[in-house]
């Protein structure tokens, strides 16, 4: 084979090569929902609010004790732009967040893992100024997180007639969500019809809080498209 021909295959796979890389990079973006966010979404967060470089339950507790969500309204009556502002509020004080859906039940809410891998619930309307009762953490079926939890408080005001771990029960679903994401654009994106085939997901008016007020009239969520 002469030079010429050795130039042709050696220009056929470095464009065959890059034209998968550039396929495979568009696919991940999309995939990973960022393609469906506006720019800087997770750099915005970072730069508004602090980490506290340790992520455990103690931290989680102390950041959410002090939160009271600005985006619950009627319109969002499953949790779903409450769950999606809190997964980036909370990725913003360096916590790994994940959205959490059941479409059966029509509810959302979030997911935190913590340093050592544990994971915890949060229903996000408990930090709504109507039912505000933080932090709003729901323990986990093992009693693990129970002295931060709102599902304690609510045992010990003696309602129930059983044990705490069978009052745990009707809190189970919060860790079995048969649906999970990273962010709100693979609730919205191909991530979810790849993951859930048959499914609905999510339209972004129903997770957009930054179109929602007051994030609407401020900057910079204003100019986000």
């Amino acid at each position: 084979m002469d030079i010429l021909g050795i130039i042709g295959k050696v220009l056929k796979y470095v464009s065959f090569a890059m034209v998968l890389y550039l396929v495979t990079a568009v696919f991940y973006h999309y995939y990973s929902g960022l393609a469906y966010l506006p720019d800087d979404y997770y750099g915005v967060a970072e730069s508004m609010y602090s980490d506290p470089g340790v992520h455990d339950i103690w931290n989680l507790s102390m950041v959410l004790n002090s939160t009271v969500l600005p985006v619950c309204n009627t319109r969002d009556a499953d949790g779903s732009e409450a769950s999606a502002y809190l997964e980036w509020y909370l990725e913003g004080h360096g916590f790994k967040t994940y959205i959490a859906r059941s479409d059966a039940m029509n509810k959302m809410w979030v997911i935190v893992e913590l340093d050592d891998g544990s994971r915890v619930a949060v229903e996000p309307m408990f930090l709504c100024s109507g039912d505000y009762n933080p932090p709003g953490i729901i323990d986990s079926p093992d009693g693990k997180f129970r002295n931060f939890s709102v599902t304690w408080e609510e045992y010990e005001k003696g309602d129930f007639d059983g044990t705490y771990s069978e009052f745990l029960k009707r809190y189970e679903y919060y860790y079995k969500p048969p649906k999970i994401f990273e962010n709100p654009g693979q609730a919205m994106g191909i991530a979810s019809s790849i993951r859930y085939p048959g499914w609905k997901k999510l339209s972004s008016d129903e997770i957009d809080w930054w179109n929602s007020e007051p994030f609407s009239t401020m900057e910079p969520f204003s100019s986000w498209s």
